[in-house]
Protein backbone atom coordinates (compact mmCIF):
# COMPACT_ATOMS: atom_id res chain seq x y z
CA UNK A 1 0.00 0.00 0.00
CA UNK A 2 1.38 2.92 -0.92
CA UNK A 3 1.34 5.99 1.98
CA UNK A 4 0.77 9.91 1.69
CA UNK A 5 2.89 12.74 3.71
CA UNK A 6 1.12 15.67 3.08
CA UNK A 7 3.35 19.03 3.04
CA UNK A 8 1.76 22.53 4.60
CA UNK A 9 4.23 25.44 3.81
CA UNK A 10 2.92 28.08 6.47
CA UNK A 11 3.55 31.62 8.49
CA UNK A 12 1.40 32.68 11.12
CA UNK A 13 -1.31 30.46 10.43
CA UNK A 14 -2.51 29.77 14.07
CA UNK A 15 -6.18 30.69 13.22
CA UNK A 16 -6.20 27.56 10.53
CA UNK A 17 -3.46 25.20 11.20
CA UNK A 18 -5.12 22.82 13.89
CA UNK A 19 -8.30 22.56 11.31
CA UNK A 20 -5.65 21.51 8.43
CA UNK A 21 -3.40 19.07 10.44
CA UNK A 22 -6.66 17.70 11.68
CA UNK A 23 -8.39 17.30 8.10
CA UNK A 24 -5.08 15.33 6.84
CA UNK A 25 -4.86 12.71 9.34
CA UNK A 26 -8.40 11.79 8.11
CA UNK A 27 -7.17 11.66 4.57
CA UNK A 28 -6.83 8.08 2.76
CA UNK A 29 -3.12 6.78 3.61
CA UNK A 30 -1.79 9.82 5.05
CA UNK A 31 0.58 8.37 7.70
CA UNK A 32 2.68 11.90 8.26
CA UNK A 33 1.78 15.66 8.06
CA UNK A 34 4.69 18.06 7.76
CA UNK A 35 4.36 21.87 8.69
CA UNK A 36 7.22 23.81 7.58
CA UNK A 37 7.22 26.99 9.09
CA UNK A 38 8.72 30.39 7.26
CA UNK A 39 9.20 32.12 10.21
CA UNK A 40 5.76 32.43 12.71
CA UNK A 41 5.57 34.81 15.24
CA UNK A 42 2.12 33.28 16.46
CA UNK A 43 1.57 29.96 17.55
CA UNK A 44 1.68 28.15 14.52
CA UNK A 45 4.16 25.81 14.75
CA UNK A 46 3.54 24.84 18.54
CA UNK A 47 -0.47 23.91 17.25
CA UNK A 48 1.40 21.89 14.60
CA UNK A 49 3.70 19.57 16.62
CA UNK A 50 1.26 19.24 19.20
CA UNK A 51 -1.08 17.55 16.67
CA UNK A 52 1.52 15.68 15.52
CA UNK A 53 2.73 16.87 13.03
CA UNK A 54 6.49 16.62 12.30
CA UNK A 55 7.57 21.18 12.23
CA UNK A 56 10.68 22.05 10.46
CA UNK A 57 11.66 25.34 9.89
CA UNK A 58 12.44 26.86 6.55
CA UNK A 59 16.54 26.59 5.86
CA UNK A 60 16.44 30.10 4.05
CA UNK A 61 14.00 32.94 6.15
CA UNK A 62 13.33 34.78 2.24
CA UNK A 63 10.59 36.18 0.83
CA UNK A 64 8.88 35.35 -1.32
CA UNK A 65 10.08 31.83 -0.13
CA UNK A 66 7.07 29.19 -1.15
CA UNK A 67 9.83 27.21 -3.38
CA UNK A 68 12.38 26.59 -0.52
CA UNK A 69 9.31 25.73 1.99
CA UNK A 70 8.22 23.37 -0.69
CA UNK A 71 11.71 22.05 -1.20
CA UNK A 72 12.31 21.03 2.51
CA UNK A 73 8.76 19.66 2.68
CA UNK A 74 10.30 17.21 0.19
CA UNK A 75 13.13 16.93 1.65
CA UNK A 76 11.92 15.96 5.05
CA UNK A 77 9.31 13.89 3.39
CA UNK A 78 9.56 9.90 3.58
CA UNK A 79 6.05 8.58 2.34
CA UNK A 80 5.78 7.32 -1.32
CA UNK A 81 3.05 10.11 -2.48
CA UNK A 82 3.87 13.74 -1.54
CA UNK A 83 0.65 16.29 -1.36
CA UNK A 84 1.20 19.67 -0.81
CA UNK A 85 -1.77 22.21 0.34
CA UNK A 86 -2.08 25.92 1.27
CA UNK A 87 -2.65 25.78 5.52
CA UNK A 88 -5.50 28.63 4.83
CA UNK A 89 -8.36 26.05 3.25
CA UNK A 90 -10.76 27.11 5.49
CA UNK A 91 -13.03 24.18 4.04
CA UNK A 92 -10.30 21.89 3.63
CA UNK A 93 -12.00 17.98 4.05
CA UNK A 94 -10.28 14.89 3.96
CA UNK A 95 -12.18 14.19 0.25
CA UNK A 96 -10.15 17.07 -1.14
CA UNK A 97 -7.05 15.30 -0.18
CA UNK A 98 -8.95 11.57 -1.58
CA UNK A 99 -9.34 12.90 -4.94
CA UNK A 100 -5.94 14.45 -5.41
CA UNK A 101 -3.97 11.24 -4.84
CA UNK A 102 -6.59 8.91 -6.15
CA UNK A 103 -5.56 9.07 -9.46
CA UNK A 104 -2.49 8.69 -8.35
CA UNK A 105 -2.89 5.32 -6.07
CA UNK A 106 -4.92 3.42 -9.35
CA UNK A 107 -2.01 4.09 -11.14
CA UNK A 108 -3.55 6.95 -14.06
CA UNK A 109 -0.61 9.25 -13.54
CA UNK A 110 2.00 10.24 -11.67
CA UNK A 111 1.28 14.19 -10.73
CA UNK A 112 -2.26 15.73 -10.26
CA UNK A 113 -2.23 18.88 -10.06
CA UNK A 114 -5.72 20.19 -8.51
CA UNK A 115 -8.17 23.04 -10.29
CA UNK A 116 -11.34 25.04 -8.77
CA UNK A 117 -14.48 25.58 -9.93
CA UNK A 118 -13.79 29.37 -10.47
CA UNK A 119 -12.11 31.71 -13.35
CA UNK A 120 -8.84 31.80 -13.64
CA UNK A 121 -6.62 34.77 -12.40
CA UNK A 122 -4.82 37.45 -14.90
CA UNK A 123 -1.31 36.00 -13.85
CA UNK A 124 -2.86 32.66 -15.55
CA UNK A 125 -4.50 34.18 -18.42
CA UNK A 126 -2.19 36.64 -19.10
CA UNK A 127 1.14 35.13 -18.68
CA UNK A 128 1.30 31.26 -17.80
CA UNK A 129 -1.14 30.35 -20.61
CA UNK A 130 0.13 32.34 -23.60
CA UNK A 131 3.89 31.37 -22.60
CA UNK A 132 3.15 27.63 -22.13
CA UNK A 133 1.09 27.82 -25.77
CA UNK A 134 4.45 29.32 -27.01
CA UNK A 135 6.84 26.78 -26.01
CA UNK A 136 5.27 23.66 -24.37
CA UNK A 137 2.06 23.72 -26.32
CA UNK A 138 1.34 20.14 -25.13
CA UNK A 139 0.98 21.70 -21.57
CA UNK A 140 -1.97 23.64 -23.13
CA UNK A 141 -4.83 21.47 -21.87
CA UNK A 142 -3.56 22.75 -17.91
CA UNK A 143 -6.89 25.02 -17.54
CA UNK A 144 -5.00 26.43 -14.11
CA UNK A 145 -1.41 25.82 -14.29
CA UNK A 146 -0.70 27.59 -11.53
CA UNK A 147 -2.93 25.98 -8.84
CA UNK A 148 -0.84 25.28 -5.72
CA UNK A 149 -2.89 21.96 -4.78
CA UNK A 150 -0.51 19.52 -5.89
CA UNK A 151 0.61 15.65 -5.02
CA UNK A 152 2.18 13.21 -6.93
CA UNK A 153 4.71 10.53 -6.87
CA UNK A 154 7.89 10.76 -4.31
CA UNK A 155 10.02 9.87 -7.71
CA UNK A 156 8.73 12.67 -9.80
CA UNK A 157 9.22 15.37 -7.43
CA UNK A 158 12.83 13.98 -7.00
CA UNK A 159 13.31 15.56 -10.79
CA UNK A 160 12.50 18.74 -10.48
CA UNK A 161 14.49 21.66 -10.09
CA UNK A 162 12.94 23.99 -7.21
CA UNK A 163 12.39 27.50 -7.76
CA UNK A 164 12.74 29.54 -4.81
CA UNK A 165 9.78 32.00 -4.90
CA UNK A 166 6.87 32.66 -7.01
CA UNK A 167 7.55 30.51 -10.03
CA UNK A 168 7.83 27.16 -8.27
CA UNK A 169 4.54 26.14 -9.00
CA UNK A 170 4.76 26.27 -12.70
CA UNK A 171 8.53 25.20 -12.11
CA UNK A 172 7.31 21.99 -10.86
CA UNK A 173 4.92 21.00 -13.46
CA UNK A 174 7.80 21.96 -16.61
CA UNK A 175 10.18 19.74 -14.57
CA UNK A 176 8.11 16.80 -13.88
CA UNK A 177 6.76 16.93 -17.50
CA UNK A 178 10.04 17.26 -19.52
CA UNK A 179 11.37 14.00 -17.25
CA UNK A 180 8.87 11.88 -18.66
CA UNK A 181 6.01 11.67 -16.15
CA UNK A 182 2.08 11.73 -16.68
CA UNK A 183 0.07 14.93 -15.61
CA UNK A 184 -3.45 14.76 -15.04
CA UNK A 185 -5.62 18.07 -13.68
CA UNK A 186 -8.58 17.16 -11.03
CA UNK A 187 -11.36 19.37 -10.09
CA UNK A 188 -11.50 20.05 -6.64
CA UNK A 189 -14.55 22.07 -6.39
CA UNK A 190 -14.68 25.28 -3.78
CA UNK A 191 -11.16 26.61 -1.99
CA UNK A 192 -12.31 28.96 0.57
CA UNK A 193 -9.25 30.87 1.85
CA UNK A 194 -7.58 34.30 2.23
CA UNK A 195 -6.78 35.66 -0.77
CA UNK A 196 -3.36 37.46 -1.86
CA UNK A 197 -2.89 41.19 -1.71
CA UNK A 198 -2.83 42.70 -4.95
CA UNK A 199 0.74 43.68 -4.91
CA UNK A 200 2.15 40.23 -4.98
CA UNK A 201 0.35 39.31 -7.86
CA UNK A 202 2.64 41.73 -9.89
CA UNK A 203 6.13 40.10 -8.46
CA UNK A 204 4.12 36.43 -8.60
CA UNK A 205 3.51 37.74 -13.09
CA UNK A 206 7.27 38.49 -13.21
CA UNK A 207 8.74 35.41 -11.51
CA UNK A 208 6.19 33.37 -12.96
CA UNK A 209 7.36 34.55 -16.94
CA UNK A 210 11.19 34.59 -15.87
CA UNK A 211 10.18 30.57 -15.06
CA UNK A 212 8.87 29.55 -18.24
CA UNK A 213 11.08 31.25 -20.21
CA UNK A 214 14.04 29.94 -18.01
CA UNK A 215 13.19 26.61 -18.91
CA UNK A 216 12.48 27.47 -22.43
CA UNK A 217 16.26 28.89 -22.76
CA UNK A 218 17.43 25.81 -21.33
CA UNK A 219 15.63 23.56 -23.61
CA UNK A 220 16.84 25.55 -26.25
CA UNK A 221 13.50 26.70 -27.40
CA UNK A 222 14.71 30.26 -27.89
CA UNK A 223 17.67 31.96 -27.64
CA UNK A 224 19.17 33.42 -24.14
CA UNK A 225 18.84 37.04 -25.73
CA UNK A 226 15.47 36.23 -27.07
CA UNK A 227 14.72 35.47 -23.61
CA UNK A 228 15.52 38.04 -21.94
CA UNK A 229 13.25 40.69 -24.53
CA UNK A 230 10.42 38.80 -24.10
CA UNK A 231 10.82 38.86 -19.91
CA UNK A 232 11.16 42.73 -20.10
CA UNK A 233 8.22 42.76 -22.32
CA UNK A 234 6.56 40.75 -19.12
CA UNK A 235 7.60 43.13 -16.61
CA UNK A 236 6.60 46.17 -18.64
CA UNK A 237 2.78 44.68 -18.98
CA UNK A 238 2.94 43.69 -15.31
CA UNK A 239 4.09 47.11 -14.26
CA UNK A 240 0.48 48.28 -15.88
CA UNK A 241 -1.69 45.40 -15.23
CA UNK A 242 -4.32 46.02 -12.73
CA UNK A 243 -5.34 43.52 -10.65
CA UNK A 244 -9.02 44.02 -8.80
CA UNK A 245 -9.48 43.14 -4.69
CA UNK A 246 -9.80 39.18 -4.00
CA UNK A 247 -8.30 38.17 -7.68
CA UNK A 248 -6.27 34.77 -8.15
CA UNK A 249 -3.38 33.86 -10.03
Amino acid sequence: MKEVSVIFPAKDEEKFIAHSVKTAKKAKNVREIILVDGGSVDNTPAIAKKLGAKVIFQSILKYPGKGVAMRDGYYYSTKDIIVFLDADIKNLTPDFINKLIEPILKGETDFVKGTFGRKSGRVTELVAKPLLRIFYPELSYLSQPLSGEIAGTSEAFSKVNWELGWGVDIGIVLDIYKAGFKIKEENLGFKDHDMKPLPMLTEMAYEVAQTIIRRATQDGKISESKGEELLAKYIEESKTQKYEEGEEM
